[in-house]
């Protein structure tokens, strides 16, 4: 489905579509650019930036579904981000490259689309955004008060998330994890993939506090209403300690789970 949208957005076939990203031709950033441009130029005339400083528009060169449309300024450090993609508009505010308000969403530029930007440049031009912290400066804040330890880096979370990747190349099967964000008030109870969690990556890694990773797989087998289903387990419990330990990987073998935990933090 997703194919033949974008061949309906690009104006091309399928089987054009396929041939064009075969030949890496930059089809997607020059339709994402163009549309960005048009949306540029109908904010600019409808908008007041105030204090704001329209910024040089930057466009999309590295396979990009999306580019800033705009990006204004201002003195404290504060920017509005106007976000165009292939399928719609969004606006956001950002300091020190994070968002730090919700995302808006826009669609698709439309008469009294101007409005509600206007009200959050006029919030931004008063100051209301300029004390307000970014996402990393609540986590080191957070941190701080709990008195946590850092035991891990983006550099050492690639390698466990590599080790898993390489486990289901190798086994076939997908190997299950679980983690517990900082922020998290409950503790997670299941276990899921990494190829079924949407938000895992290596943005979020700073905020794992611990990820256990359970190398033993469950495959139940339906074999009719009247007969009880059939359950097949697979253990790789030595294929993944032997692969953390030639990655020189801290860990903890829990014996009763049949997992390992890796720490993201420890209390001091």
């Amino acid at each position: 489905m997703l194919a033949y949208r974008m061949a309906e957005i690009f104006g091309v076939s399928v089987e054009e579509l396929c041939c064009l990203k075969e030949n890496r031709e930059p089809i997607m950033e020059n339709k994402v650019n163009e549309y960005a441009l048009k949306t540029r130029e109908f904010f600019v005339d409808k908008l007041d930036f105030l204090d704001g400083e329209v910024q040089k528009f930057e466009p999309a060169d590295n396979g990009g579904y999306g580019v800033a449309a705009m990006d204004v300024k201002w003195r404290s450090g504060i920017h509005l981000i106007i976000w165009q993609s292939l399928w719609r508009i969004d606006y956001y505010v950002e300091r020190n490259g994070e968002q730090i308000s919700n995302t808006f969403v826009v669609g698709k530029p439309k008469a009294d689309s101007f409005i509600y930007i206007q009200r959050l440049i006029n919030d931004i031009n008063s100051g209301r955004y300029d004390n307000k912290a970014t996402p990393l400066e609540i986590h080191l804040k957070y941190v701080q008060e709990r008195g946590l330890t850092s035991c891990m880096n983006n550099t050492k979370w690639d390698k466990v998330f590599g080790i898993i990747r390489s486990m289901e190349e190798e086994t076939g099967k997908g190997i299950l994890i679980m983690y517990k964000h900082l922020f998290d008030t409950e503790v997670p109870v299941q276990y899921w993939t990494v190829g079924g969690d949407e938000y895992l990556n290596k943005g979020m890694y700073k905020y794992i506090e611990w990820l256990k990773i359970r190398p033993v797989v469950c495959d139940c087998e339906y074999r009719g209403r009247l007969i009880e289903p059939e359950y097949r387990y697979y253990d790789f419990t030595s294929l993944l300690l032997e692969k953390m330990k030639a990655a020189h990987l801290r860990f903890e073998y829990l014996q009763q789970e049949k997992a390992c935990m890796i720490y993201g933090y420890k209390i001091s």
